[in-house]
């Protein structure tokens, strides 16, 4: 009676222990399977690069044969990584046939960190994601809750801040983020 699962496996991992979130990606993904249903997951939402969930969700996509029926929310700490490393996730996600949903006002409030690193801005790398051929399109996940108060949910605004925040200009891929891409990743394109 659903369109689409969702998930998110650090809440899992933090609650349950170490290697719950890998086991409550495969219970999305068989279930994913089984019921011929999308599976949208919350990933790598803190700019860390601790955080390898994106890599973790396309390899289970791949383990289960969910080509073209993943998505992974936010994405954002994939730029917290080498250059090398990235490339090889893309060619993985590429395989996997993965989608990305773009959440720009969901983390831009990212408290100040104390690591030492590349610097890099809280949003999703939709311009190498595109390069790199994988989907991506725009979303929202806070409408005026107490850490967004004055989001609107406004596909625009989000927009907005996406193509500023990553000075992402490739104005036909743009379109595509803001119309198609939100299809493919509702499953419905």
């Amino acid at each position: 009676m659903v369109d689409i699962l969702g998930g998110l496996p650090r809440r899992d991992e933090r609650d349950h222990g170490e290697g719950m979130g890998l086991k409550h990606l495969d219970v999305l993904m068989d279930t994913g399977k089984r019921l011929g249903k999308m599976v949208h997951v919350h990933v790598d939402q803190f700019n860390s690069p601790d955080e390898i969930e994106t890599e973790q969700v396309t390899d289970k996509t791949l383990e289960h044969g969910m080509h073209g029926k993943v998505v992974a929310i936010h994405s954002i700490s994939i730029t917290a990584h080498s250059l090398e490393y990235r490339q090889k996730l893309y060619k993985k996600m590429r395989e996997a046939q993965m989608m990305v949903i773009a959440c720009p006002f969901a983390w831009i409030d990212s408290p100040r960190r104390e690591e030492q690193g590349p610097t890099r801005n809280s949003l999703t790398p939709v311009d190498e994601l595109a390069a790199a051929g994988i989907p991506v399109a725009i979303g929202t996940d806070n409408i005026s809750d107490y850490m967004l108060p004055f989001s609107t949910g406004n596909m625009w605004e989000e927009l907005k801040l996406l193509v500023t925040g990553c000075r992402y200009t490739d104005l036909d891929n743009i379109i595509n983020v803001a119309t198609i891409n939100g299809r493919k990743a509702l499953g419905l394109a």
